[in-house]
């Protein structure tokens, strides 16, 4: 269920994003591709365990998709009809960002810190992941 809340907090985000700007959009997806990658590789190997049915493995692996590109699809909307009213525009974009970053910091730290155990290569992780985030960003505009 969390695996499909993020992918949609995160289509939302894009959505909006790209709403906002352009260099901001690509920014965003890029950044939900490597996220959504590393999940989506943890995400099949817990569904490859629940179930050995391979129709069931299928329909649930292309869900979090979906469910993405459905929010994109419509932060989209959303942004495009907010965005004359950049009070209500910036209220969306916050809401996405706080719930992105609480996703983040509760669900996959946490996560990865009972994987890792005390390792400072967690915290490391994170710090080089913000910094290449950073730059990708200064790149795009």
């Amino acid at each position: 269920f969390a695996v499909f809340v993020d992918a949609a907090v995160d289509g939302l985000l894009v959505g909006l994003a790209f709403t906002a700007s352009v260099g901001t959009g690509w920014c965003m997806s890029i950044a939900t591709c490597v996220e959504m990658g590393f999940l989506g590789l943890s995400f099949c190997a817990s569904i490859r365990n629940m179930t050995t049915s391979k129709l069931k493995q299928v329909i649930f692996v292309l869900g979090p998709s979906l469910v993405l590109a459905l929010a994109g699809i419509l932060g989209d909307i959303i942004g495009t009809a907010m965005k004359s009213n950049p009070e209500v525009f910036v209220g969306f974009v916050s809401f996405a960002i706080v719930a992105l970053i609480f996703l983040v910091t509760q669900e996959l730290l946490a996560e990865a810190r009972e994987t890792a155990g005390d390792s400072i290569s967690v915290n490391i992780c994170l710090f080089v992941g913000m910094l290449v985030g950073i730059a990708v960003g200064a790149v795009l505009g």
